[in-house]
């Protein structure tokens, strides 16, 4: 039941966050470009559980709140992974979706559209950080995350 709770705490969180995200203040004209909300591990134990927690967010948060035209969510996770099965070998691409900790990156569409329009080849780049990952090694990209929690 603690759990369930710490869940509720940080979706009701979330939406605060998603809300401030999207909306200019009285100290503040426009809105932060981009936001991240880094969760408790307690919280969010699995990428699973990060990626159901989002789907909520997305509908609760998003959607129902007016803000699915103005705001994007792009999550990070210790074990974060590309495929959905998570089948197969270890891939070092995975590393471009981890963190430390679970993540929620809130960006606003307007900065993500003015960002994609202004850099060449924009849609490339996923493509050159897997490669670039995949080059490194999985012992790499793990041996670099886990110096994080060195710190």
């Amino acid at each position: 039941a603690a759990v369930a709770s710490q869940v509720a705490e940080e979706a009701a969180l979330l939406r605060a966050h998603l809300d401030e995200a999207a909306e200019p203040t009285a100290t503040r004209e426009q809105p932060p470009e981009t936001t991240l909300l880094v969760l408790s591990a307690a919280c969010v134990r699995s990428w699973l559980g990060l990626v159901e927690l989002s789907w909520r967010l997305q509908e609760e948060a998003i959607v129902r709140e007016g803000h699915a035209e103005h705001l994007q969510i792009v999550l990070f996770h210790p074990e974060a992974v590309h495929s959905a099965y998570a089948e197969g070998p270890p891939d070092a691409a995975d590393y471009s979706i981890r963190a430390p900790h679970p993540t929620v990156h809130i960006l606003r569409e307007a900065d993500v559209l003015a960002a994609v329009q202004s850099y060449p080849a924009a849609s490339d780049i996923p493509g050159r950080n897997r490669c670039r990952l995949r080059g490194q090694g999985v012992n790499t990209c793990a041996s670099r995350l886990q110096m994080c929690y060195m710190c």
